[in-house]
């Protein structure tokens, strides 16, 4: 069972592939969670994120144009995004790429295909996380 906090966030789902994005949005939605938002780019990911704020990013690791990690590693730059969760999601499996991605700032790494229950274990690390960052009151 998810963590009921986690429907209090707003989530931004950016990756090339429709097919991703449903699939993300129907799992998320099936943990409850209704505040989601899409983006198929970086540039559009950019857009939404100056017009609004988001609690976590979803991010396909490769993307025509900016990938995904390059975008976090920019967001990351800014002290303004500190308590934003990035979550990094590929087809890389591989201990480099997931050690890069930590490195640069992702909160979490799934590995592309997935199933809902791998799902809600990200969105429960992602609430944690954010606990500790004060985000629901205690710091």
């Amino acid at each position: 069972m998810t963590d009921e906090r986690a429907k209090e966030l707003r989530y931004l789902i950016v990756d090339d592939s429709r097919v991703v994005i449903k699939a993300l949005q129907q799992m998320l939605g099936d943990l409850g969670i209704t505040q989601i938002e899409t983006a198929s780019n970086a540039t559009e990911a950019e857009e939404k994120m100056s017009a609004s704020g988001y609690d976590v990013l979803f991010l396909d690791w490769r993307m025509t144009g900016k990938s995904g990690v390059a975008l976090m590693q920019q967001y990351r730059e800014d002290r303004a995004y500190d308590n934003v969760a990035f979550v990094i999601v590929s087809g890389e499996d591989g201990q480099r790429y997931i050690q890069e991605a930590l490195k640069s700032g992702a909160t979490s790494y799934i590995v592309k295909p997935f199933k809902a229950n791998t799902l809600a274990d990200h969105v429960e690390k992602v609430v944690k996380w954010l606990e500790q960052r004060g985000r629901f009151g205690k710091a």
